[in-house]
C-alpha cells in the first residue's frame, strides 16, 4: 500500500496527502469519507470499500496557520524542484546549485540566493555575480511556501485539481 491519498479538510481546503493505510483507517473510524475513488477495492474479512484518492475529514481539523502559510526551509533538492531543474542562465537542464551572491563574498544558502545552473554556465559565471559575468537570469529566484508544496503534492498523488472540484461539486449536490 504505497499509493497516496489526498486530505481535505471539512471546509474542503487541502490540508495533506496520506499514505493508503493512514486514509483507510481514517474511513474506518469514521473520521472522514471518500470524496473521489480510484478504480478497485479494498477487501477484508468485514470490509469492502473503494480505493481512495481523495478523503474530507467530517470534522474540522484546526491547523495552525503558520503550517501552510509559512515558507519551505531551503534546501538543495526543493531549489532544483522549485527551478524545473532548469538553468536560469541558458534554460538547459541543470542540476548544479550557483549562488547569485558568491558564498566566498558572503553569499548564503538560501531561496533567494540560489538558482540552478548547468555545468557550463555555473563555471563561465565561476565566482562573479551575474552582471559582473554579463549572464543576466531568464528568471527570478523566489521563495517557496508550505501552500505550493502542498498542491505539487497534490498533483503527485495524481489527482487532477480540475477532477477533485467536479468530485466536490457531486458530493455538495
Amino acid at each position: 500500500m504505497t499509493a497516496q491519498v489526498v486530505v481535505l479538510n471539512a471546509t474542503l481546503e487541502p490540508i495533506g496527502v496520506a499514505s493508503l493505510q493512514r486514509a483507510v483507517a481514517f474511513i474506518v473510524k469514521e473520521r472522514a469519507q471518500i470524496v473521489l475513488a480510484a478504480d478497485g477495492f479494498i477487501r477484508s474479512n468485514s470490509l469492502e470499500l473503494p480505493v481512495p484518492r481523495v478523503v474530507v475529514f467530517n470534522d474540522y481539523v484546526q491547523i495552525p496557520h503558520t503550517r501552510l502559510y509559512a515558507p519551505v526551509p531551503w534546501s538543495r533538492r526543493g531549489m532544483l524542484e522549485r527551478d524545473g531543474r532548469r538553468c536560469a542562465y541558458c534554460g538547459r537542464p541543470g542540476a548544479t546549485i550557483d549562488h547569485i551572491q558568491p558564498v566566498s563574498r558572503g553569499g548564503e544558502s538560501s531561496w533567494l540566493n540560489t538558482i540552478t545552473a548547468c555545468v557550463a554556465c555555473n563555471g563561465e559565471k565561476g565566482g562573479r555575480t551575474p552582471p559582473e559575468a554579463g549572464m543576466p537570469l531568464l528568471f527570478e529566484p523566489r521563495v517557496v511556501w508550505r501552500r505550493e508544496v502542498l498542491l505539487l503534492a497534490v498533483q503527485a498523488a495524481g489527482v487532477d485539481l480540475q477532477e477533485l472540484g467536479l468530485a466536490l461539486e457531486r458530493s455538495s449536490a
